[in-house]
Order: C-alpha cells, then structure tokens, then sequence
C-alpha cells in the first residue's frame, strides 16, 4: 500500500522526531555528532526553513521546524540521506539507520513552543547525560547561550518569539531548568497521543485542513 502524503503548508510549524532502528546509536561519538550538526547548518543554509529548536541524541532527534517555500520531507531527506553515507562508510554498514520515516506533530508557535522545547532541551536531562540541560553541547540550547556557534538556528527571530512569549534568554533558561521538576509527558512525540499541540480552536482548524494547501 503506497504511504499516505503528508500534509503540510508554508508557515506551518512542526515538531519532528524519529528513533534509530532497534535503538541501535546513530551518533556514536563527539565525530558523529559534529559531522551531522555541520551538515545540519549546511542544508538549512542552503534551503528554505527555520529552525527554533533541536537536540541530537544517541538514539533519536527532535526538531522545531517552520515550513517556508520547500517542505520539511525534503529537509529531512537532504539531511539523513547525507548522515547514512557517510555512517554506513564509516561503520561498514549498509541499510537505513531508522525504523521508518520521520514523524511529526503540528504546533501552534507563539503558545506551545516554550513548552515544547524545554521538552526538547531537557531530553539529555532525562536520559542522566548531563546534570543541567546547558551542559548538553548538541541541542539549539547551547546555541541560544552562544556556547557554540554552528548558524543552525535564527537567534533574532528566537529572541523575538521569546519577547512575544514576554521572556528572556535568561529567563527562558530558568524556565528549562525548572522543568527537571515537572512532568513533561504530554509533550514527549513519542508517547503523546495529540498529532495537534495548540489552543481549540487552532487544533480543529487543522484537523479540519482549512490552512493546509
């Protein structure tokens, strides 16, 4: 049976994630990991997407995404084919590196990304890789403390989304941290059962279509 199409519209904001197949590490060491995250800034600067928020985990991957003129497929393909070669090269391997394609949830940006990003953000948290999410050295956090410079995510536009959000980096900071005390379930792609994240209205207006093209 061929794969339904996915449906997505320009100015649509997603949260994309996927897991390595059979959980197996697909970013075995520091190497890996700069290799993608290099690719990574490659392709976002070379097409047409903006991303607020990532973290790059041994298994697995999350990532804010708004949909501009190209669709968010076509990011992932560009970056994943990309990593399989040059992993299977790497590890003498051959075959995918995920259980299935990518997937992905619809978000309402100005209300649900404070809180689906300190999801993001806390992951390496979560899995005891650090004691505090700014240790984390690959997700956008770091990014946001300027504690490394890749040119992956827009700071201006993440500092305006903050501003209509009335916070600050500062403040953003100490609103991940405290999540480490909250539960964050509902907000975990993997187990939550809500394809829609945003306010009523907002959430029927999609599932209806009426803002997709």
């Amino acid at each position: 049976m061929p794969r339904t199409a996915r449906v997505t519209h320009r100015g649509g904001f997603y949260h994309l994630y996927n897991r390595s197949l059979n959980k197996h590490p697909v970013f075995k060491n520091f190497q890996d990991l700069d290799y993608f995250l290099k690719k990574f800034a490659k392709i976002v600067g070379d097409g047409d997407w903006t991303i607020y928020a990532y973290c790059i985990m041994p298994t697995h991957y999350y990532i804010l995404i708004e949909e501009k003129k190209m669709p968010v497929a076509k990011f992932i393909s560009r970056l994943f084919t990309s990593y399989g070669v040059y992993y299977n090269k790497k590890y003498k391997r051959s075959g995918p590196l995920f259980s299935d394609r990518f997937k992905s949830k619809i978000i309402q940006k100005d209300s649900y990304f404070l809180q689906v990003s300190r999801y993001i953000h806390l992951n390496p948290v979560a899995a005891n890789l650090v004691r505090n999410p700014e240790y984390y050295l690959y997700s956008s956090l770091a990014e946001y403390l300027k504690k490394v410079e890749r040119g992956i995510i827009d700071l201006d536009k993440i500092t305006r989304l903050l501003q209509k959000n009335k916070t600050s980096i500062a403040s953003y900071l100490e609103f991940v941290k405290a999540g480490r005390d909250k539960n964050l379930e509902e907000f975990n792609p993997f187990t939550g059962k809500k394809e829609v994240l945003g306010s009523k209205i907002f959430s029927s207006r999609k599932k209806r279509g009426s803002l997709y093209r």
